[in-house]
């Protein structure tokens, strides 16, 4: 998790160096499926400036009481899955055999620095849908969007590449601590049907074993949920078919994670709704929601941004 902050922070270290595309300067407004959004240029800062606040808001998101239904959601498929899960995992590896798709680690170092293996990628299709939920692939994402915004001066590009980048921050510090508290078996390391919990295992044994602890939630599944989140929030004009590729991508990481004995289903639950509630405040925390200018019942006078042009939109509500 270390090596993909330092490579994300100095990606926009370096655009930042090379021109000072964070300098102050006019906001873009967007209307994106009926809101109007303001993206104000990001600076270097915002991402870890902002992770303490996001979890401070996350926990009163998650007091709310419009977060009693999704909790119960959460806990009694987390509860049902628990209960299924060898038998799930079983069915998993089955399928897998029969789909002819490795459940080995098939990945190969790619780049090397000495001996130490920079990054490894995918070399079969088992790899590559496990790799669906690599810290280097959402990293390159992240990177995408800022080169994109770069050259194009889209706040939008850019706020998404921060909101990324604090969203890839967020969601590992959320499942690591949570690994760390909880203590599940890998399924592949697991001495018995459905793995053992080791509530606050000893750190020292954690971290000579990390397999043997490292299982609830779903880290690859967060970060990956996280991802999708911030793109679809930030793009909502492309939802019709950005939504059904995010998901059947992360049913394929999902699935590849249990072929692979990584990780049990009921480690997903908890890991969707961290990806998705943190990728939800990260994108929020990284525009601004306009109210019209100048409101009459149905007539509202709003900023518009178009062609690179600031002016202003006259709107009526049938």
């Amino acid at each position: 998790m270390i090596k993909f902050i330092l490579y994300i922070f100095f990606i926009f270290l370096f655009f930042s160096e090379i021109n000072d595309i964070y300098a102050a300067g006019p906001a873009q407004i967007y209307d994106l499926n009926g809101t109007t959004y303001s993206y104000s240029k990001p600076s270097l800062s915002d991402p870890f400036m902002r992770i303490i606040p996001d979890f401070k808001e996350s926990f009163s998101v998650f007091s709310d009481k419009s977060a009693i239904l999704p909790s119960v959601v959460v806990i009694a498929s987390t509860a049902a899955l628990i209960y299924y899960d060898q038998d799930l995992l079983d069915g998993a590896k089955e399928l897998g055999e029969d789909l002819n798709i490795n459940s080995k680690d098939l990945t190969s170092p790619f780049i090397t620095v000495g001996d130490l293996e920079v990054f490894r990628g995918p070399t079969d299709l088992g790899s590559a849908m496990y790799f669906i939920g690599d810290g280097w692939l959402h990293g390159s994402i992240m990177a995408g969007f800022l080169t994109y915004g770069y050259f194009n001066e889209d706040n939008r590009a850019l706020q998404t590449a921060s909101q990324l980048v604090e969203g890839l921050i967020t969601t590992g510090i959320a499942t690591q601590i949570l690994k760390h508290i909880t203590g599940r078996e890998s399924p592949y390391r697991s001495s018995e049907d459905g793995g053992n919990w080791d509530f606050f295992p000893d750190q020292i044994e954690y971290h000579e074993h990390v397999p043997k602890y490292d299982a609830f939630p779903s880290g690859h599944l967060a970060t990956a949920m996280m991802t999708f989140t911030v793109i679809t929030e930030n793009y909502p004009e492309y939802s019709s078919w950005a939504k059904p590729l995010g998901w059947t991508l992360l049913g394929l990481l999902s699935y590849q994670m249990m072929n692979n004995g990584v990780h049990w289903a009921s480690d997903y639950p908890l890991a969707i709704a961290i990806g998705y509630g943190l990728g939800k405040i990260a994108a929020d925390n990284g525009r601004t929601v306009l109210s019209p200018v100048r409101s009459d019942g149905k007539l509202s006078l709003l900023p518009v941004y178009k062609n690179e042009t600031l002016g202003f939109g006259l709107t009526y509500d049938f």
